[in-house]
């Protein structure tokens, strides 16, 4: 992971946090861009054999980073909202946008 990638995510999920998001509190920014990287860039080792499209890998993304900092993912409920903001963040940052 460049500098700058990692520097992008961690101004998005400081963006997100001071906008409300409950998810990127600042203590979980460092392990939220490693376990959110490590995700998106080893999708095709998960889904061998099929290609995704962006919001099939944004779905998959926010599915690992619900299951690395819920203690119950089945009990996320709405919070799953925040997943995805974050998942956002992660992505754009590695795609560059």
């Amino acid at each position: 992971m460049t500098d700058a990638i990692r520097a992008a995510i961690m101004r998005g999920l400081a963006d997100l946090w001071a906008n409300g998001c409950p998810v990127p509190a600042p203590e979980l920014h460092e392990r939220l861009a490693d376990v959110g990287l490590r995700r998106w860039h080893s999708v095709a080792r998960r889904h061998r054999g099929r290609r995704l499209g962006p919001d099939d890998r944004l779905r998959d993304l926010v599915r690992g980073l619900v299951a690395a900092f819920e203690p119950d993912p089945k009990l996320v409920g709405p919070l799953v909202r925040d997943y995805e903001c974050v998942a956002r963040v992660i992505a754009d940052a590695a795609t560059g946008r």
